[in-house]
């Protein structure tokens, strides 16, 4: 009996320590002390103790919001088994997430299928089996990544994120001790400030101090954002009042964005921005590099799920627009946030799309005027399984930071410093070439490609319909020469633009017939380049501009035909004595030969360059005919006789 007594006892004992270890661990989970929570959840799992649906989801979501996925992955399966596998979306997103984190992908994809069919959303699983498809590709590509990263020694075991350039400093968020606050309940450090270190040359951080203690509560504040070429600032604060946090009806203290403007090392004239509110949260404020967007995140209503991402016009008199969601392509059930926006290019974290774990990182176009596409996973190196968020990019250096919790770290979460390689852009030139006379497309034309120096840097050939097609870099000029036996020479402009794989505007080449400009001589049945009269000024065997413009044409036939010769005879008209007229035309034919060489032509593609006055007349206005001016300038004339061609 005695033994029985002592059993009953200690079974007693061991039930009422359960039941009120229980009750404390849920008093910690209701008051977000997730950390003091999961000690004491841990112990209870330890014991074996028997957990009831809601303890154990409650359980598995405290491992979940401290960043401990194998624990919270466990938790939320023997709730999954426990409810005939119906967790509901908020939990079973939160599921799906701590499998990504454990690299289980393809048992993360199964769940996620499963409750898509569940729920009928057909066109959802297709979505999701395009975004499966793209990111298995992108897992099993073995390309080495545009991004190498770098921990650096400022990082402590405390929080260190969200970097941003300042002055040639770095402004960053911390939980480390310093800036005299509060113990934050959620992970038991300090509650968030700025602080503001030196950058070297190296991309080291040095010297690391609190950024400014006048900005704003003895709470949150964190994530800054300047406006370009201003003194504007906008940064992030709890919800306070008289020294107090506000909460929510679910005991949640939300957050806020301010704007002030910078005066020395202090943020002034703090005011609240117009959207704003008790009941919800925003924060993660960016301005984009041209100044005209504020970005932000936040779980306000009618967005897609947890925070989403949102943008504001900034107008020019400093008035900001109402908010905008980014969008479907963008937002997702779970958290979007963390913009950086640099040269039309938006960079974001995302755990809701299909990627390596926790947070991911992406980028995508920023255009707000034609909405914003598909976003791309940054890849392997710059995202782990961990939370990948915060970055910040100089796109002269190629350069930037980025924040991490992934276990290479020192705690928490770290900044990297990291380089990236370019990424490569090349854009489709497109176009067609037509003959001038019948406007039909000419085949097998000859397309050449030229860089700014010159450069010949592709070739190709037009089809059938005189089209042709090659890659050239983005946002480059490209000159385009077509050239084809029996054609002029032609050439076009081209300009890339930023887009990869994307294509010019179709660009229109059109090339005059060379033949068209040789003609028969109706008396001698010779071969003549068909020119213009070529003047001369009075008494005068210089070349002059206009004759030069009527000789450029005779130039470019003979590069058409690189093999043509030709002979050059000058005449006049019988006005004037013979001799003089004899030696003034000699003079012109070899002026006109010396332009010819001037341009390139080589000398022994002209035999002979010969003026012979008015000797060879073709009417009959010799000396003392009575003759019209028309009918003498019939006698004023050049041949450009071909030889051989």
């Amino acid at each position: 009996m005695k033994f029985q007594s002592t059993l009953l006892l200690l079974l007693f004992s061991t039930f009422c320590f359960s039941q009120s270890a229980l009750k404390k661990a849920n008093r910690l989970f209701q008051t977000k002390a997730y950390t003091s929570a999961a000690e004491v959840y841990g112990e209870l799992l330890e014991e074996n103790t028997a957990l009831d649906l809601e303890t154990l989801l409650q359980a598995a979501d405290t491992y979940h919001y401290i960043k401990e996925p194998r624990q919270a992955a466990q938790l939320y399966e023997k709730a999954y088994n426990k409810n005939d596998k119906d967790l509901g979306a908020p939990f079973l997103y939160r599921y799906y997430q701590s499998l990504r984190g454990l690299r289980e992908y393809e048992k993360a994809d199964a769940l996620y299928r499963k409750f898509l069919k569940g729920q009928e959303q057909t066109d959802a699983l297709a979505s999701y089996e395009v975004a499966v498809q793209r990111f298995d590709s992108l897992r099993k590509d073995n390309t080495p990544s545009q991004y190498s990263l770098r921990n650096l020694d400022i990082n402590t075991e405390y929080s260190e994120f969200a970097p941003v350039a300042y002055d040639g400093r770095i402004i960053f968020s911390s939980s480390r001790p310093g800036a005299s606050k509060e113990l934050y309940a959620w992970n038991r450090q300090p509650y968030l400030s700025l602080f503001i270190a030196d950058e070297n040359e190296q991309g080291n951080l040095e010297n690391v101090r609190v950024f400014s203690k006048q900005i704003g509560t003895q709470f949150h504040d964190a994530t800054l954002a300047f406006v370009p070429d201003s003194d504007q600032v906008f940064f992030t604060s709890s919800n306070v009042k008289k020294n107090k946090l506000i909460l929510d009806s679910g005991r949640t203290n939300n957050f806020k964005i301010y704007r002030g403007r910078m005066e020395d090392t202090k943020i002034v004239e703090k005011q609240e921005l117009h959207f704003n509110s008790n009941t919800y949260s925003v924060g993660h404020p960016a301005v984009s590099s041209d100044g005209k967007y504020l970005l932000f995140a936040s779980d306000m209503p009618g967005g897609y799920g947890g925070a989403d991402l949102y943008y504001c016009r900034i107008y020019e008199d400093g008035m900001i627009s109402d908010p905008v969601n980014a969008g479907s392509s963008i937002n997702t059930w779970g958290n979007d946030f963390f913009p950086h926006v640099v040269d039309g290019t938006l960079f974001f974290a995302s755990d809701g799309h299909v990627g390596f774990g926790g947070l991911d990182l992406y980028e995508v176009e920023f255009t707000p005027e034609f909405g914003l596409g598909v976003p791309n996973n940054l890849g392997k190196n710059i995202n782990s399984v961990g939370d990948d968020f915060g970055l910040i990019l100089n796109a002269e250096t190629n350069t930037g930071y980025v924040s991490s919790n992934r276990a290479s770290g020192m705690g928490d979460d770290d900044l990297y410093h990291f380089n990236r390689v370019p990424p490569e852009c090349n854009q489709w030139v497109i176009g067609n070439v037509k003959d001038s006379t019948t406007q039909r497309p000419i085949f097998n034309v000859t397309v050449v490609a030229k860089d700014s120096t010159g450069t010949t840097v592709e070739t190709t050939v037009t089809d059938a319909a005189g089209d042709f097609i090659f890659s050239q870099p983005c946002e480059e000029a490209v000159t385009i020469v077509a050239s084809k036996s029996g054609y002029y020479e032609s050439e076009e402009r081209a300009y890339t633009g930023k887009a990869n794989d994307g294509k010019t505007d179709g660009i229109a080449i059109w090339m005059k017939n060379a033949e068209e400009k040789i003609i028969q001589d109706a008396n001698t049945g010779e071969e003549k380049i068909d020119l213009e009269t070529i003047f001369f000024n009075y008494d005068q065997c210089n070349v002059t501009s206009k004759a030069a413009v009527v000789l450029d044409e005779a130039v470019s036939l003979m590069k058409t035909y690189p093999d043509m010769v030709i002979k050059i005879e000058a005449h006049t008209d019988a006005r004037g004595s013979a001799e003089y007229n004899r030696s003034l035309s000699d003079k012109r034919a070899k002026a006109t030969r010396d332009y010819l060489y001037s341009q390139g032509i080589a000398k022994n593609r002209i035999v002979s360059a010969i003026g012979y006055g008015e000797s060879q007349l073709l009417n009959r206005c010799s000396d003392g005919a009575s003759c019209d001016e028309s009918l003498h300038a019939q006698n004023r004339r050049s041949n450009f006789i071909i030889v051989k061609r």
